[in-house]
């Protein structure tokens, strides 16, 4: 009997983690969704998985921004505890002062920001479930391709900010309560920037509950995004998406959101106020049934 009942807490065990790693939206007919360990964590251990993940923003072999002024990407605002990644914001000590572009350029306050090791294609569904911290900072969940001229594209599968600042552009004022995404081919020596992009306004602000965001990246030429596990919206890229890219997690100053001269939320908030927590980040690839 006890041996008996041993198998069956085994069994129910093994299907609640199971179900916890499955998909929020349904495969094709004859298909089925697999995780991509390599392009996945759930964040349980101590520290980042440092061979799935770059927070040095320096430190990964294809990218190298360092984080839009005044907010420093700093590899020490990214822990990993209580099974969440945590991005903290806030004000550094002192300003630093970067002359690695063309110009100079003055950081007061800090963010953070994760690439993946290993890059991925199309053909995938992307998933993340997070919390945004309540400043002016904001960020989120995108995928990025190397610099190569005429073909930088970029998936935002969403974007958002805790706060919104007093001197915000008039139409990023609904930014603290938003899944908004975008497919951009970025402007190079080669071509000029172009975009197609698309929102949607849940009920409930972005730093005050988990949502869970998706995108399914299934051809060159569209590319499925959801919310919860629900359909919002197709984007079509204004070119074939066809290339390699990297996924990043990213909370940074906008400056369309400008973070007040006082430091605003930024500055005076709590620690915990001032922290993104993210879940989980999942990739999953098509297979046939079994």
């Amino acid at each position: 009997m006890k041996k008996h009942l041993n198998i069956v807490l085994v069994f129910a065990f093994t299907i609640l983690i199971t179900n916890k790693l499955i998909a929020q939206i349904e495969a094709p007919n004859g298909k089925s969704w697999k995780l991509i360990e390599s392009l996945s964590d759930e964040f349980d251990g101590n520290t980042l998985n440092t061979k799935k993940w770059v927070a040095d923003p320096e430190g990964h072999p294809d990218f190298g921004w360092i984080g839009r002024p005044p907010a420093l990407f700093k590899e020490s605002s990214i822990n990993v505890t209580n099974g969440f990644m945590d991005i903290e914001v806030g004000k550094l000590k002192e300003t630093y002062v970067s002359h690695k572009y063309k110009n100079t350029q003055n950081y007061t306050y800090y963010g953070g920001i994760i690439r993946a090791v290993k890059p991925v294609s199309y053909g995938h569904y992307f998933e993340s479930k997070f919390k945004m911290s309540k400043t002016e900072m904001g960020g989120g969940f995108w995928l990025m391709s190397k610099n190569i001229c005429g073909k930088k594209h970029e998936i935002d599968i969403t974007e958002s900010v805790g706060s919104v600042s007093p001197l915000a552009e008039e139409w990023g004022k609904v930014w603290d309560k938003i899944m908004h995404s975008n497919t951009i081919f970025r402007e190079t020596s080669c071509n000029k920037a172009e975009r197609d992009q698309a929102m949607t306004i849940p009920e409930v602000k972005n730093s005050e509950t988990f949502y869970t965001y998706g995108c399914w990246w299934k051809s060159p030429t569209e590319l499925l995004f959801y919310l919860n596990g629900e359909y919002q919206y197709t984007l079509t890229p204004p070119a074939n998406f066809n290339q390699d890219m990297f996924i990043h997690f990213s909370i940074e100053a906008y400056d369309w959101n400008p973070i007040p001269e006082d430091g605003g939320k930024v500055a005076s908030a709590n620690k915990k106020d001032r922290t993104a927590n993210i879940d989980y980040i999942r990739t999953y690839k098509l297979v046939d049934y079994k």
